[in-house]
């Protein structure tokens, strides 16, 4: 049986979602990330929020924003054509943040220095997670969106999030998945892939559950 007391998502390293060539040369630190929302693979609109000159700035903030919103459609649209090849996996992360229910918070957008393959801009965003909003916990701070922009098109990004700096781990985290592991031990191998979510309906269907479940408990 799988205890989750001792699993932690894989993405505590940074994620770096890299799909172009060159590397950006950027400090890492121990991270996870997810996100909240209602995700969708066939709607949605490629329009960017806000109107004007596209600048590396505003086409980062339009990624975060489409990646938060779990817009899938317009998040794909937002991509450089040789980031295509990584859709599927860009996809899964997503699904398997929207699992998760972490709610992204977004911040300020700021050029963070210029690469080989474009502009590199760094996000800073809160988040809300497993509940915590409801529980009276958070925002979890310090997080950011690392994307290099080229020519108004994403063509890598990188997500961090201060997991255990921040509080989350031991405020949201580490109860929650000690109270899975008490009450629902059989649906571990459904909602988890290692320490990952699994991007699948039934893992997703299973995480809101649980999370609806455990803030009611806590809550009472």
């Amino acid at each position: 049986m799988t205890d989750l007391r001792t699993e932690r998502p894989k993405t505590q390293r940074p994620r770096r979602l890299a799909w172009a060539a060159g590397v950006v040369a950027v400090a890492a630190v121990v991270a996870v990330v997810w996100a909240l929302g209602p995700g969708s693979d066939s709607s949605g609109t490629a329009q960017s929020p806000s109107a004007g000159p596209l600048t590396a700035e505003r086409a980062a903030a339009d990624y975060v924003d489409a990646y938060a919103s779990f817009d899938r459609t317009r998040l794909r649209s937002l991509l450089a054509d040789d980031a295509s090849g990584f859709w599927l996996a860009l996809r899964d992360y997503n699904r398997a943040d929207e699992a998760i229910e972490f709610r992204i918070l977004p911040g300020a957008c700021s050029v963070a220095g210029e690469e080989v393959d474009g502009t590199l801009v760094s996000c800073g965003f809160d988040v809300h997670a497993l509940g915590s909003e409801q529980l009276g916990r958070g925002p979890y701070t310090d997080n950011q969106f690392l994307v290099l922009v080229r020519d108004g098109k994403v063509v890598e990004s990188e997500m961090d999030v201060a997991y255990d700096s921040n509080g989350f781990a031991g405020q949201m985290w580490e109860p929650f998945v000690a109270w899975v592991t008490k009450h629902y031990p059989k649906d571990l191998p459904r909602m988890l892939d290692g320490g990952d979510a699994r991007p699948d309906a039934t893992s997703i269907r299973l995480w809101h559950r649980h999370i609806a479940e455990y803030v009611a408990a806590r809550s009472a």
